[in-house]
């Protein structure tokens, strides 16, 4: 498996057609891989961050047993406000449930559009960004349930893992003290940490499959275990791969964001604010801001967009010729020259 051909047809493509940027944008609110996702768990404070959330949550009052009596009161003696309120619950529900839409379409529009690009080539660049853009729709609108539904099956089983390792941790700090809490936790996160990683394999395979072929959910998961048991070793390797790139790419935004503009723009503000300059103290405040939000957004579209590029490539690879992984070839090159 030549990954660098992989990644260069993957870049090549993210490259020539920046209208996949917009779809990346809204396709990176889906969060990190399950891969590097579940990884957030070794930075959870088990003696604090987890229990100072159920705490928080608690006190809310949204376990209360008394929470519909009051809700009914408050529709008695205030009605307006309580219009009001759920009101702007509703605005809130609709938005979430829009950007939900638009996030499991664009995720769908780059896979389809990727895998359209591998089949024909000559269907990218300008002259075609209209038309696959609406293509890209399209299938993303045809295709939501089961995508949707594969996110939702990912998310949920990681979020419980997470859930479980924190709470078991939790339960033996309560019991048994700090040390064995930290053990509990470790051996926990060891033992299900690899079955979500597996998961979010399968799952990446299984959409690029429901987009391409058209199968429904359960084939999609099957086809994606298959998948995943003949070429894990392969997958492991890819999804190192492209954690070293997120990785630089993040390294190398926080360069160009703080040491080479930000530093010099807060320079200039400070000098504003010690000449009591405070117009211009607060308009390069906000420019810093802007910037800062608008290249972060840039690259967190084009990295989502060249991520999902490069699993579309890989599972398409690996359907029509198969491949062989680099540590395979290097084991088997080392012990045939003996």
């Amino acid at each position: 498996m030549l990954y660098r051909k992989i990644l260069k047809q993957a870049w090549a493509i993210t490259w020539q057609n920046k209208y996949l940027w917009a779809f990346g944008l809204f396709a990176a609110l889906l969060g990190g891989s399950g891969e590097y996702k579940i990884l957030s768990v070794l930075n959870l404070d088990v003696n604090n961050s987890f229990f100072s959330f159920w705490n928080r949550l608690i006190n809310t009052g949204i376990f209360d047993g008394n929470i519909l009596t009051n809700i009914g009161n408050t529709i008695k003696e205030d009605p307006f406000t309580f219009l009001i309120i759920l009101f702007i619950y509703l605005v809130i529900i609709t938005l979430v449930v829009l950007v939900v839409w638009l996030t499991i379409v664009s995720q769908v529009a780059i896979v389809n559009n990727t895998a359209g690009i591998l089949i024909n080539p000559a269907h990218q660049g300008k002259n075609s960004a209209n038309k696959n853009y609406k293509d890209g729709l399209v299938s993303g609108i045809n295709n939501f349930w089961p995508v949707f539904g594969l996110n939702i099956i990912n998310k949920l089983i990681i979020s419980f893992i997470i859930f479980f390792v924190a709470l078991l941790a939790i339960f033996t700090w309560i019991k048994t003290g700090s040390m064995a809490a930290y053990l509990s936790y470790i051996i926990s996160f060891i033992i299900l940490v690899p079955l979500a990683v597996i998961l979010s394999f399968i799952i990446k395979y299984a959409i690029v499959y429901i987009v391409i072929k058209g199968k429904d959910l359960i084939d999609s998961i099957k086809f994606g275990w298959n998948l995943f048991i003949k070429n894990w070793l392969i997958s492991i390797e890819m999804a190192f791969i492209l954690f070293f790139i997120n990785f630089i790419v993040v390294l190398l935004w926080f360069l160009l964001v703080v040491a080479i503009l930000v530093i010099p723009l807060l320079f200039l503000t400070f000098i504003f604010y010690k000449f009591h300059l405070i117009a211009a103290f607060w308009l390069m405040l906000i420019i810093i801001l802007l910037f800062i939000l608008i290249s972060l957004a840039l690259a967190a579209a084009v990295l989502t967009t060249f991520q999902i590029s490069s699993w579309t490539t890989l599972t398409v690879e690996l359907i029509s010729r198969g491949g062989t992984s680099k540590i395979t070839r290097v084991v088997s090159d080392f012990f045939g020259k003996k």
